[in-house]
């Protein structure tokens, strides 16, 4: 399992202390209750730290209920934060925010008793050998914690207006560098409820009483405490600068920026040369560049980012220097913009590549799945993301400088070095993507993966998630840390490089999870040799804010075209989208309880969307066509004479990754009805893939590893819903069980709706796949496969996961799939909800790469997507990439649910084509049956045969 956990996350995430409160009601605690409570916790915690967020819910929930019954404040308090982490790391904020804000409730409310207190901050009691320990009340501190996380996920979401004002609620207190450090005891909630050491306002010198009592636990928690202050009197500033930042307000995002450089490069005691500490002052130091860049300042930007960089090298902290190169390269860039086009701008503009060269290099060998991988999100302006597209920009913009090829002609020389770079660093850059993807869905592929490694590298995490919570001041038992922050900081430093080892190990020991997890990107030299036929043009897409850009690449030649901005890309995507699927005619695919049913429900003809009459009428197809061919013009017409009529393989980007290419209209105007337009599927065969490299590394997998079968597996009409009749066949312990909440934010992100609350709609039963299914079959056993079909509790996730799937050469699975655009954890497959044993129903997409297929092809029908909301997301990507990494070279999948009747038509005459002796391909099939489609008029609309679109290698016979 690979987790990627950012360190100031984890901090505001878990620096709760579990040491019992006063308790809210008057009936006093249960200790059985509270040790339960606790248990609960602790597990719900350790499961949700790696990545088993599912598993963690109930117990958490739990823990709350049972805190609850118990009375004790602060468990409730300790549960809510914990609910909060783990809706907010699904990507639920409307669900974590109100956890967050009970927890802070229970904790001022907490703060404000222990306050009233003689004995509030400088209680001492005994330990059991003997040395004299002082316990702090830390509630007010957790308080201001809750307050940070809460700002943090606000800012998130883009609330930041709602951030910004929860981060000025913040009591903190400016922690003061130098030998002394004045600290008060609190008499009422208000600034570190605890944090303070002494009391009655008495200046304390923090070095010399460290001196005094120089290894003792008080010594140490003096330091802890110093430590944990500094940290978050550092978010909080940094918090109202980014805010400040966002809103434009740079001077205020200026001061807020230099008061945290200010207090963290002063001469902290016991903490200064600690590794979060380090990376609060880099950070700090990137954010004033960032400033000065945005204020039309590009030289004191660039100083600022030297600085940066340099310090991070200092301090031998590569995961610190990539956001200062990349600010080198975006400055360096500004200053070229304002110098007049000549050698000295072009030099400016090569030492901007330079930096992006640099910052690219210490991304791709940045350690992953650790407590120190990619930190950005809480501390610097930029993401890794940011690197690769600005780099990708900033060499196509050299290859496209004056002197260059014409626009669309041949490349070579230097134009086509830089051309061929910025190719690269965008395949680079969707490989990172995908890693991504995966650390943000808590893990990685773990089938094929030694037990012995793999064991390994659980524990390995699992210590530093210890560490982690002993340096952010966690203690379930209430007791002060043992060691040293310098000691636990050097332990977790020789865990992160154990933890290449054991990586490593697993990459020589597993190609598969090797190949995905350090995959090198082909050249574009290599995809001409190993990827491209004669017969096949590709097409690779960047979308960029101010352009965008389009590589158009054959056996023996390259060019690289400049398209328009993102903003007007997704633009005229979503205008295409409105006309295949008008937004009057779209339907749910959820049934309300208690309200309308949706379309589907009791065997409509209709799965989740439905194209009525209207649709048909000779405006509609103007409508539609005019729509098409816009988008063609934008994103493909310059590559046309390039492509001519030979095989296009798509790589998109963006909301391109839902625009199906064969539905594009390629000249203006068109006919009475869907059926006469020049749709590019009627000249081209249109195939699509994640990246070019991906292509050649599924071939590589695929003749490798796969043996020859003969078997098909065909899944469909699962049971959705406990009050369907044929859950009555299940267990009476599963047939009620719980749906899992993962399930239901998928929904209702596709469907539109609010976040729900478990069970507040059903999904509409698909029972046209039934018939789809047994149509299937019987093509398959008339070809000479030996079909299984799986149907109504069959389709379940236990036999996908479980069951030997390697002796079919053909999967096809016909059921809701849900399509998240911008949260891949809600992207999977949804099967039958009842009768679960030991699984909640949604396959998703990292349980995916888990499974082990021997499929030359997967099939999705019925698969959904938010239609209008693409965005920059890598839902389907991820689904397909998901279903490659298990096995299959090619996977076919719907972008949007289609009519019953018009999608049997349409697979029945697919695998008609595809299950003979004389089998054309995957590709190749699928563009006859579309076409057929379209010639019998009945469904020529581009909704009913567009939606099927295959991604991978199209030589897959």
């Amino acid at each position: 399992m690979k987790i990627r956990t950012n360190f100031v996350t984890l901090f505001l995430a878990q620096l709760v202390w579990l040491a019992p409160l006063p308790a809210a009601t008057a009936q006093p605690p249960s200790p059985q209750q509270s040790l339960q409570a606790t248990d609960a916790l602790r597990r719900g915690r350790d499961l949700l730290k790696r990545g088993r967020s599912d598993e963690a819910l109930p117990l958490l929930e739990a823990a709350l209920k049972l805190y609850l019954l118990s009375g004790s404040t602060r468990g409730q308090a300790a549960a809510h934060d914990a609910l909060g982490d783990l809706y907010a790391r699904q990507g639920q904020p409307s669900r974590a925010l109100p956890h967050y804000r009970e927890a802070y409730e229970h904790f001022a409310a907490a703060a404000q008793k222990a306050g009233a207190g003689a004995a509030a901050v400088d209680t001492v009691t005994r330990t059991n050998t003997g040395s004299r320990v002082a316990k702090f009340s830390d509630a007010g501190f957790n308080a201001n914690l809750m307050l940070a996380k809460t700002g943090e996920t606000q800012y998130r979401v883009g609330d930041v207006a709602a951030s910004g004002a929860t981060y000025a609620r913040m009591n903190v207190r400016k922690p003061e560098g130098g030998a002394v450090s004045k600290v008060k005891r609190l008499g009422g909630f208000g600034g570190f409820g605890g944090i303070g050491i002494g009391g009655g306002g008495a200046k304390v010198d923090i070095a010399s009483t460290a001196a005094g009592v120089a290894g003792s636990a008080y010594s140490i928690q003096q330091n802890f405490e110093f430590y944990r202050e500094s940290i978050l009197y550092a978010t909080y500033s940094l918090g109202l600068g980014r805010v400040a930042y966002h809103g434009g307000n740079l001077e205020g995002a200026r001061k807020n920026f230099q008061d945290a450089l200010d207090v963290l490069g002063s001469n902290l005691p016991g903490i200064g040369k600690v590794g979060q500490i380090r990376r609060f002052r880099v950070a700090a130091r990137t954010a004033l560049g960032d400033v000065a860049l945005r204020s039309n300042k590009p030289k004191e930007a660039l100083n600022l980012f030297t600085d940066a960089a340099k310090g991070a090298r200092e301090d031998k902290r590569p995961d610190l220097a990539w956001p200062a190169l990349r600010g080198q390269g975006r400055a360096r860039l500004a200053l070229a913009a304002q110098e007049r086009p000549g050698q000295k701008r072009v030099k400016l503009q090569e030492e901007s590549v330079v930096s992006y060269r640099e910052a690219l290099q210490i991304i791709e060998t940045l350690r992953q799945g650790t407590v120190r991988a990619d930190e950005s999100r809480t501390t610097f302006l930029a993401t890794t993301k940011d690197v690769f597209d600005e780099a990708s920009t900033a060499l196509a913009e050299l290859a496209l400088s004056p002197g260059a090829a014409a626009a669309g002609g041949a490349l070579e020389g230097q134009s086509l070095a830089y051309a061929a770079e910025a190719f690269r660093v965008v395949e680079q850059g969707r490989a990172r993507s995908l890693l991504d993807m995966l650390s943000e869905m808590g893990g990685a592929p773990t089938e094929g993966v030694p037990a012995e490694l793999l064991k390994r590298k659980i524990a390995n995490l699992d210590r530093q998630h210890e560490i982690a919570q002993d340096l952010s001041g966690v203690s379930l038992t209430g007791e002060p840390p043992k060691d040293s922050v310098d000691k636990l900081e050097d332990e977790l430093e020789k865990l992160s490089t154990e933890y290449d080892s054991i990586e490593n190990d697993i990459r020589r020991a597993n190609p598969r999870y090797g190949a995905l997890t350090a995959a090198q990107p082909l050249t574009l030299a290599e995809v001409q040799q190993q990827v491209l036929d004669d017969g096949t043009i590709l097409a690779e897409y960047s979308l960029g804010r101010e352009s965008s850009y389009l590589w158009v690449v054959s056996k023996t030649g390259v060019s690289l075209i400049r398209l328009p901005g993102r903003e007007e890309v997704e633009k005229r995507a979503a205008a295409f989208r409105d006309q295949i699927v008008p937004q009057s005619l779209r339907r749910s695919i959820v049934e309300l309880a208690g309200g309308t049913r949706g379309i589907g429900g009791g065997g409509s003809d209709e799965r989740g969307l439905g194209v009525g009459n209207a649709a048909v009428a000779p405006q509609a197809v103007a409508a539609y066509a005019a729509a098409a061919h816009a988008l063609y013009q934008t994103v493909l017409a310059p590559a046309a004479p390039l492509v001519g009529s030979n095989r296009l393989l798509v790589v998109a980007d963006g909301a391109l990754n839902y625009v199906p290419f064969e539905a594009l209209v390629t000249a203006p105007g068109g006919g009475a009805d869907y059926s006469v337009l020049p749709y590019l599927v009627k000249t081209n065969e249109v195939i699509y893939a994640p990246s070019a490299s991906v292509v050649a590394a599924v071939r590589q997998q695929s003749g490798a590893a796969r043996a020859a079968t003969a078997g098909m597996l065909v899944v469909a009409d699962p049971v959705f819903d406990a009050a369907d009749a044929r859950a009555a066949k299940a267990q009476t312990s599963q047939a009620g069980a719980a749906r899992n909440f993962s399930v239901d934010a998928a929904v209702a992100d596709v469907s539109g709706a609010s976040a729900p609350a478990s069970g507040s709609f059903r999904l509409s039963r698909l029972a046209g796949t039934r018939t789809e299914a047994q149509e299937i079959g019987k093509l398959a056993r008339a070809g000479g496969l030996a079909p299984e079909i799986w149907l109504d509790l069959d389709a379940n996730e236990g036999n996908l996961r479980t069951r030997d799937l390697s002796k079919y050469s053909v999967v096809h699975v016909a059921t809701h799939g849900l399509l998240n655009t911008e949260r891949p954890q809600f992207t999977g497959v949804v099967l039958s909800l009842v009768g679960n044993a030991n699984a909640d129903g949604f396959l998703r997409t990292d349980e995916i790469f888990n499974l082990r297929l021997g499929a030359r092809l997967v099939m999705l029908s019925a698969c959904e997507t938010g239609l209008g909301r693409e965005r920059r997301g890598e839902g389907v990507i991820g689904l397909t990439r998901a279903f490659m990494y298990a096995g299959a070279p090619t996977v076919g999948v719907s972008l949007w649910s289609v009519g019953d009747k018009s999608t049997a038509e349409l697979m029945s005459d697919f695998y008609r084509r595809l299950l003979t002796k004389q089998s054309p391909g995957p590709a190749s099939a699928m563009r006859a049956a579309q076409q057929s489609m379209i010639a019998g008029k009945r469904y020529s609309a581009p909704f009913y045969w567009a939606p099927f679109v295959l991604v991978g290698d199209w030589n897959n016979k």
